[in-house]
């Protein structure tokens, strides 16, 4: 895993542009690439929208929760424990993925959808992950007891 810490501003600045970027990507595919809603099924298009639906609610309640603690680097001095927080540790990323999975299901982009479980999927929880292991780190006690009360 990459040590945060020993990253510099610049690098720091990259990652900061890179991971966002990785999300738009598919994005930008599926709006210019061909269309085959629900992949010729009526159904997998609301099913799609639906799962999307609920993955952007989640995603935006989790960013509303963190407020200033918003940050696609780990370097929280606290733990938000509030709202969706209380149930799950990685909302934001749960959110991405049902999200964009939801849209691309809903298009009928298999490229897509491909793209989000061999890159998507893993960014997310390497992130998590690394968040994980800085926030026992700095956090100690505080935050084993929150990961084991919460799920993903």
């Amino acid at each position: 895993m990459i040590e945060i810490k020993n990253l510099n501003s610049n690098q720091r600045f990259l990652l900061n542009i890179l991971v966002p970027s990785l999300y738009a990507l598919p994005l930008i595919i599926a709006f210019l690439g061909p269309k085959n809603f629900g992949f010729g099924h009526e159904k997998l298009v609301y099913l799609g929208l639906g799962i999307g639906a609920v993955g952007l609610t989640i995603w935006i309640l989790a960013m509303l929760t963190l407020g200033s603690s918003l940050a696609v680097l780990p370097g929280a001095d606290r733990l938000v424990t509030r709202g969706i927080y209380r149930y799950f540790r990685h909302p934001i990323y749960i959110g991405i993925v049902l999200t964009l999975s939801g849209l691309f299901l809903a298009c009928g982009s298999s490229i897509c959808l491909f793209y989000v479980i061999t890159i998507v999927v893993p960014l997310n929880i390497y992130r998590a992950r690394s968040e994980e292991k800085f926030l026992r780190e700095h956090l100690g006690d505080v935050y084993k007891t929150y990961y084991a009360i919460t799920y993903f």
